[in-house]
């Protein structure tokens, strides 16, 4: 089979899935890359193919060369993880015998009203649609049919904190004593994040030896509200790191007070290096944590249930090992890689 992959929104398990497929005697797999920086990331057996950014749902000269790439190697299947490569490869493959994959992992809705969205996930030439979680499948039966629908909870390998591990950041400020509770986001111009609400929690715990870390960028209001909380000298926005992962296993406690999110790849970093997670219960997000054993489920929106979830884990060391010990074991027995790539190999498979 011969396969090609656009690479918008391609991650590192969609790079490691693709690497350990391309040893696989029935591929020939081609991933395209327009940096440096995405082709460092293609390997094992895969062939990279340059392609100019893929910056829309549109992109001539994208289209142009892939339907190039798509007669030159006698393409079967095209797997798009991003909308905006799903629909240049859908344009790019009119006429050929090329099956569309697509990818859906966010709760976003889909708008039937919007012409857009039949450039993309809603046309009818996209073969099948790979989603992150069941409940995004739940809802896209909605819209498309079920037998073209399917679940693929993205995998987490322990060795990928590994680095981190050995190296952990301290925070300045954080002193030696201190139960550290950390979020790492991106919350910039996304308030559904929840760092206000985080920051709102924090200043109802009266214990003096929690510190709360936040690493990643965040608006002006959320670093006013820092500042006027009851906890202001315990609150660290440390802003944008491209060591970001490193900041977790120097910490105690992971949180995570998104008012909507899909299956956060953090929420899986956090559990790999055994902290404890306090996770808003919505919908993806949730089904990463076994409520009790892994960590602690809190009423989403709510400061009150979330500071009172920290506080029990603040309180108790013996309690945070054995959540932080067990959420590590979660992940190497139930986000195995070879079944995330053995489940991928067979759709593929079944396509050509």
């Amino acid at each position: 089979m011969n396969l090609l992959v656009t690479h918008r929104e391609l991650d590192m398990a969609g790079y490691d899935m693709l690497q350990r497929l391309s040893y696989d005697s029935d591929f020939n797999i081609y991933v395209t890359f327009s940096s440096e920086r995405q082709r460092a990331n293609i390997g094992g057996r895969c062939i990279a193919l340059s392609l100019p950014e893929i910056r829309s749902k549109v992109e001539w000269q994208v289209i142009k060369l892939l339907r190039r790439y798509v007669r030159q190697y006698a393409i079967d299947v095209i797997f798009s993880p991003g909308s905006a490569g799903l629909s240049n490869a859908l344009l790019a493959s009119i006429g050929t015998s090329a099956r569309n994959v697509g990818y859906r992992g966010t709760q976003a809705k889909v708008r039937r009203s919007d012409p857009t969205y039949y450039l993309g996930i809603l046309n009818p030439r996209v073969r099948h649609i790979v989603c992150e979680t069941e409940d995004i499948r739940e809802y896209l039966q909605r819209f498309i049919a079920p037998n073209r629908l399917s679940v693929n909870l993205k995998p987490f390998d322990v060795d990928w904190v590994k680095e981190a591990c050995q190296h952990p950041v301290k925070v300045s400020g954080v002193p030696s004593d201190a139960v550290t509770c950390v979020y790492v986001g991106c919350c910039k111009g996304r308030p559904f994040k929840g760092l206000q609400l985080f920051i709102e929690a924090f200043g109802l715990i009266a214990d003096t030896r929690a510190h709360m870390v936040f690493v990643g960028d965040c608006d002006d209001a959320d670093i006013e509200l820092a500042r006027k909380s009851p906890a202001a000298d315990r609150i660290h926005l440390e802003g944008f790191q491209t060591n970001a992962l490193a900041y977790l296993p120097g910490a105690h406690i992971f949180v995570l007070p998104s008012l909507r999110d899909a299956s956060p790849r953090v929420v899986r970093e956090a559990m790999a290096c055994g902290l404890p997670c306090v996770v808003s219960n919505i919908p993806g997000a949730r089904n990463l944590l076994l409520d009790g054993e892994t960590g602690l489920l809190f009423r989403s929106g709510d400061a009150a249930d979330l500071a009172a979830k920290l506080q029990r884990l603040i309180a108790d060391e013996k309690l945070r090992q054995v959540m932080g010990q067990a959420g590590r074991q979660r992940i190497i027995r139930d986000f195995k890689v070879d079944d995330y790539v053995n489940r991928f190999r067979n759709l593929f498979l079944s396509l050509k």
